[in-house]
């Protein structure tokens, strides 16, 4: 594989990394408020159905969806792409990385085992994640 290549999957896997950051980041948000905060999120509901008398009706805890409406209500859309900047400095070096070492490993394992084999899969993949995760300590 020439340098050029290397480069050029470089390139690929930046980019596709940092098109799947921005596209996941409001389902990162909607799954982080979920798990995280649940409670305050239908807080409002619950006062809401004790005002008419004493008993409280039981409140299911809201869907992702429910708390998208939320979300976009109460903070705009903006509020769904939060951490994204922090995400896509971890995201697109890593996948950049991942995708270079990947075929670099491909092509040179394809001259040992048959090519484009199981084997060859699954040994490049398990090497471009040792490089990604050692490139970035």
């Amino acid at each position: 594989m020439s340098q050029r290549d290397t480069l050029v999957h470089l390139f690929a896997g930046g980019c596709g990394g940092t098109v799947g950051a921005i596209l996941t980041c409001p389902l990162e948000v909607v799954k982080t408020r979920l798990q995280s905060s649940s409670v305050t999120l239908y807080i409002s509901e619950v006062q809401l159905s004790t005002v008419n008398g004493a008993s409280v009706a039981r409140v299911a805890p809201p869907g992702p969806l429910h708390c998208l409406k939320l979300i976009l209500e109460k903070e705009g859309p903006r509020s769904l792409f939060r951490g994204l900047g922090p995400n896509l400095v971890g995201v697109a070096p890593s996948r950049a990385i991942y995708f270079a070492a990947y075929s670099t490993a491909k092509e040179k394992l394809n001259n040992v085992f048959d090519p484009d084999s199981t084997q060859v899969h699954m040994l490049s993949a398990g090497l471009a994640v040792a490089a990604a995760s050692r490139a970035l300590r």
